[in-house]
């Protein structure tokens, strides 16, 4: 019940329904960088989205969770949750469906929970879920089989001793004698990844792995430093087997190495950077002073307001940002802040600073480039009046009940005149990204704010926090909802 309130219902205290605790669990669950802020520890979270899927399926039958689950994972908005509410799914088809979305990591994931929760919660593992993962197995082409091995080849020995499955047709079996170490390589790429990983210099296994076109972290761990590549070596392997995180993550070495027109092209070629490797390498570049390069990730990193919209249960009319520049921002924490909203930079419409010395608390900036950022590096100063600034930004925006204010800020309060109370009433929704450990202050302090606190680790954390606020949204206004109505369209559209 703490938790329940500590996120924000108004009075009079409104219970959270199951569709919305479903939500919040397998869609927006709190693993981040920070720990696990709503619930205490793993056990504490796997039995709260349990318990709110089986009462979700209560209420409406399994087809409904089934189909929520299954879509979010299909639109790419949440990762290892619906494996561990997957472990109650009566029906062995649906759970198929679900693995054969995942990796073959995550397949092994699935069947070590299951084991796990035997002995921890009671639950069954038996023939159900082991067949479930042999019918997703069976379902997945050989390329896909092939490649599996060749990543994780591990992981897919510790399946097939756990499931000892019988193979479909003789070229699995041949692939899965190779991956035992009882037969030879079947494939060409299984021959080039055995090259590689015996290969007598780095050079050399990058060659091998561009010959075969192996996935650059397949031969990532066999390198090393990239000192060892030459620079013509280098740029074809990033070319031809870099994805855009790989790029991202070795964005400094590549300019350095590659210079600045080969390290944009690499990026202008390539489709969106992923939102939070893609703002590290942009203000990384940007505070090394290589400004044309950091700016080509700054456009490849950025999400539209479009997009941004398709990703909540409900779409808010205005989104403001407002942002901490008090003393105990300088540093780290000032710099995660940004790394944050880098990728909103088009779903913003109005950006605010504020601290205790700025005239009037708050303070209205440009953030629409590049440099308006690294200037927000160097603005922290002075106290954290962060209840004023809160309802003065409300009250100078005239912000209403369909508005969000998003407020990066480490939560150190010391300066406003009005107390926690002041924003019992408030009707925005107000995502609070905390850049500092423990993000629990304000709202434990006064359960009853319309604030959502979220650790503030990466822009998932904003994107997740959005949608449990306007979920919400949805819940106080309208009482029980179907799960169904909790759906981004972004997954409504997932097939």
């Amino acid at each position: 019940m703490r938790r329940e309130r500590a996120e924000g219902f108004v009075k009079p205290f409104v219970q959270p329904t199951p569709q919305y605790l479903l939500l919040k669990t397998l869609a927006a669950y709190p693993l981040r960088g920070e720990g696990f802020f709503y619930m205490r520890n793993l056990r504490e979270y796997t039995e709260l989205l349990l318990i709110a899927t089986r009462d979700v399926a209560n209420a409406e039958g399994w087809a409904p969770v089934y189909d929520f689950a299954i879509r979010m994972r299909r639109a790419g908005l949440v990762k290892d949750p619906p494996l561990v509410s997957a472990q109650v799914w009566p029906d062995k088809a649906q759970i198929k469906e679900l693995l054969k979305l995942y990796p073959l990591p995550k397949m092994l994931l699935f069947l070590e929970i299951a084991k796990k929760g035997r002995k921890d919660y009671g639950w069954s593992y038996g023939a159900r879920k082991k067949d479930a993962v042999v019918d997703a197995l069976k379902e997945m082409p050989f390329e896909w089989h092939e490649l599996q091995a060749i990543k994780y080849p591990t992981t897919y020995r510790d399946i097939l001793r756990m499931l000892h499955p019988k193979p479909w047709v003789d070229e699995i079996n041949r692939l899965w004698r190779w991956v035992v170490k009882k037969g030879d390589a079947p494939t060409d790429k299984t021959k080039a990844y055995e090259e590689a990983v015996k290969a007598s210099s780095p050079a050399d296994a990058v060659k091998k792995a561009i010959e075969a076109d192996l996935p650059w972290e397949v031969i990532r761990s066999r390198i090393g430093k990239l000192d060892a590549i030459p620079n013509e070596l280098l740029f074809n392997a990033a070319a031809k087997l870099m994805g855009p995180f790989d790029i991202a993550m070795q964005a400094s070495i590549l300019t350095e190495r590659l210079g600045k027109d080969s390290v944009e092209y690499l990026v202008r070629r390539r489709g969106r950077i992923p939102l939070s490797a893609g703002a590290r390498a942009a203000i990384g570049l940007a505070v090394q002073g290589r400004q044309e390069v950091a700016n080509a990730f700054f456009e490849k990193a950025q999400l539209g307001k479009e997009e941004f919209n398709k990703l909540l249960p409900a779409t808010p009319k205005r989104v403001i940002t407002l942002i901490d520049v008090s003393g105990s921002m300088q540093g780290a924490r000032i710099l995660a802040a940004a790394r944050v909203l880098l990728p909103f930079t088009k779903v913003f419409e109005k950006a605010y600073v504020f601290n205790s010395g700025i005239e009037g608390i708050i303070k209205q900036i440009q953030l629409s480039s590049l440099n308006d950022y690294l200037g927000l590096l160097n603005m922290p100063d002075d106290g954290t009046p962060l209840y004023d600034a809160i309802q003065k930004t409300i009250t100078e925006e005239r912000l209403g009940e369909d508005d969000l204010l998003f407020v990066l800020t480490d939560e150190q309060e010391n300066a406003s005149k009005a107390p926690i109370t002041a924003l019992s009433n408030i009707k925005t929704w107000v995502v609070l990204g905390v850049v500092a450990p423990y993000p629990v202050d304000m709202i434990l302090k006064n359960p009853e704010t319309r604030a959502i606190a979220y650790p503030a680790s990466d822009p998932d954390s904003f994107i997740a926090s959005a949608q449990l606020v306007t979920a919400k949204k949805l819940i106080e206004s309208e009482g029980i909802v179907e799960i169904s109505k909790l759906l981004p369209p972004i997954a409504l559209q997932a097939v």
